[in-house]
């Protein structure tokens, strides 16, 4: 799939690739469970002229703020050789988005808890 170098999730990636490049020391071969909270600073026409938040605000970021499994794709394709060796790795994923004072994105890297659904006794 052909990206043009001004997509908004090359900048999105670098940030990401960079902030883990300084933080993790070496790629896990393990399996892992990623948590990402996705922030994102209200737009102005959720508040009043006094800033105040407006009553039909909604609570959560909706169409406007990106699909949850794109936000996904795009971390979990950046950390690979950083925070792991290949993002196949991932059995365990939670996105939220939610509303802050600005954009950001919180990554937790763990490992899974012991998977019992479905096992053969």
């Amino acid at each position: 799939m052909y990206l043009p170098s001004s997509a908004p999730v090359r900048a999105f990636k670098a940030a990401i690739i960079a902030t883990a490049k300084a933080k993790i020391r070496k790629p896990t071969a393990e399996p892992v469970a990623v948590r990402l909270v996705a922030i994102f600073a209200r737009p102005r026409s959720h508040l009043t002229a006094a800033g105040v938040l407006r009553a039909e605000a909604p609570d959560r970021p909706g169409r406007n703020c990106g699909d949850v499994d794109n936000l996904a794709k795009g971390v979990l394709d950046a950390l690979n050789g950083i925070a792991w060796v290949d993002d196949s790795q991932v059995v365990d994923l939670r996105v939220i988005k939610a509303f802050g004072p600005t954009d950001y994105v919180d990554v937790w890297i763990d490992p899974p808890e012991i998977l019992t659904h479905g096992r053969a006794r």
